[in-house]
């Protein structure tokens, strides 16, 4: 369910685990290879190079709203034209990130795939470093932690 994993992305975010940063949520990658309407979406990314600064959609985001404005759906704008706009300019360049996915319930090893694949989707678009790559869910397995540990993936189980 969507809302449990924006639940718990809020909770990862909030927490002490959490890499200090500017946090983004559902971040569209994938922009700058093929079809232009077809992306992925990540589900977080912590630019850990800049001040820390909750993300874009929470209530209480004090900074700057580089990509999401509730009034562009009105004028058809979606999140990855703003990436898309936000790509052309040299704002962010060389940051480097942590990449998160959260998956509510035990996490499945296809989870951490799509956690791999997100990545190299997001280093195809921007130059950017890869720091980290989190993978947040609300129980234990087994499988998937033995999988983390392999590939170098931290999981993190968030109440």
């Amino acid at each position: 369910m969507p809302g449990d994993r924006r639940a718990l992305l809020e909770a990862f975010i909030r927490s002490d685990a959490s890499p200090d940063g500017k946090w983004w949520l559902d971040v569209p990658v994938g922009l700058s290879i093929g079809d232009p309407d077809t992306y992925a979406t990540v589900d977080a990314v912590c630019l850990t190079s800049r001040d820390p600064e909750l993300p874009e959609e929470f209530p209480d985001h004090d900074g700057v709203p580089y990509v999401y404005r509730e009034v562009d759906p009105e004028i058809g704008l979606d999140k990855a034209d703003g990436f898309r706009a936000l790509r052309g300019t040299d704002t962010f360049d060389g940051e480097s990130v942590v990449v998160v996915a959260a998956e509510s319930g035990a996490s499945s090893v296809g989870a951490v795939g799509d956690l791999l694949a997100h990545q190299k989707l997001l280093e195809a678009d921007w130059d950017w470093t890869v720091e980290e790559r989190v993978l947040v869910s609300d129980t234990d397995s087994d499988h998937v932690t033995h999988v983390c540990r392999e590939l170098s993936v931290r999981a993190v189980r968030v109440a």
